[in-house]
């Protein structure tokens, strides 16, 4: 991994994904930039557009100075830009999140986006951020970790990856993998299934026979959850095993398109509680 993007609102949600984005760059030695966005808004006067502007200076200039004392913190702190260890800087850009955040993926390298979203917040922060993070995963097609303010500090020692045994799951599990691998991690691969039938136990275990022979070095396990609802069944079986991130395949159509769905990403993303890393399906 080699450039991280994280958006911040300067709030204490996008704080808390901050404190995430430099765990990943430090122990993978990225690049972090710190994003953030002003724009115009739209006005009908020229009065109203003077004013408007001048405001929008304010902003830009009060940003700046945030956004720069951000990143002195994190050298002071972390020891960024210093040596070895992993580098760190800021954007600052009047521009929409998702256009900026879609130009700095397609034409810039940034491999991974780390966004704070709620999980019990204040309203306020539930529009502005969730929505955010809703809107960059509908977007941009690079991996998103979604950050709930009220997550744990970070830790990776067991990512939690849902599946329904298909050919879809086996590519994003290149990616889980290999971000387990950057912190010696273990995968659990968990399947939520509103019943548990012969037929589907089959399936694990061929499914089971497939990835374990891709990923020998990996440590893993399979798992079925039986639940009426998969984001109640993964978020109980996530708590019960301590996990430290709940990784979803993002895509319109499967086997299980009740279940393991684009809703499903959204559903975890808009309402989170738990880290969550939304891949994208691989066409």
């Amino acid at each position: 991994m080699k450039k991280i993007l994280c958006p911040t609102d300067f709030s204490k949600t996008a704080a808390k994904a901050l404190d995430y984005a430099i765990y990943i760059a430090s122990k993978t030695g990225a690049h972090l930039s710190l994003l953030h966005v002003v724009h115009l808004p739209i006005v009908d006067t020229s009065e109203t557009a003077l004013v408007a502007s001048e405001l929008l200076g304010e902003q830009i200039r009060d940003a700046g100075e945030r956004l720069n004392a951000m990143v002195r913190q994190i050298e002071e702190v972390h020891s960024a830009n210093r040596g070895n260890n992993f580098t760190c800087d800021y954007i600052l850009k009047e521009a929409l999140l998702i256009d900026l955040s879609k130009h700095l993926t397609e034409k810039e390298g940034y491999e991974l986006i780390v966004m704070g979203t709620t999980g019990g917040g204040n309203a306020l922060e539930e529009l502005l951020i969730g929505s955010n993070t809703e809107a960059v995963v509908e977007e941009v097609k690079v991996p998103l970790l979604a950050v709930p303010g009220i997550a744990a500090p970070p830790e990776f020692t067991k990512i939690v990856y849902a599946t329904d045994y298909t050919p879809e799951d086996v590519k994003a599990l290149h990616y889980v993998v290999n971000f387990a691998n950057l912190f010696g991690a273990c995968v659990d691969l968990v399947h939520v299934s509103k019943e548990s039938t012969e037929a589907l136990k089959e399936r694990a275990k061929e499914f089971w026979n497939e990835v374990s022979g891709i990923f020998p070095e990996t440590t893993m396990c399979i798992r079925e959850v039986v639940s009426k609802r998969a984001d109640e069944g993964l978020k109980t079986y996530y708590e019960q095993e301590n996990g430290s991130i709940l990784a979803v395949l993002r895509r319109n159509k499967g086997f299980f398109a009740d279940l393991f769905s684009q809703r499903l990403a959204d559903r975890l993303t808009y309402k989170a509680e738990m880290p969550l890393l939304v891949l994208h399906e691989q066409k």
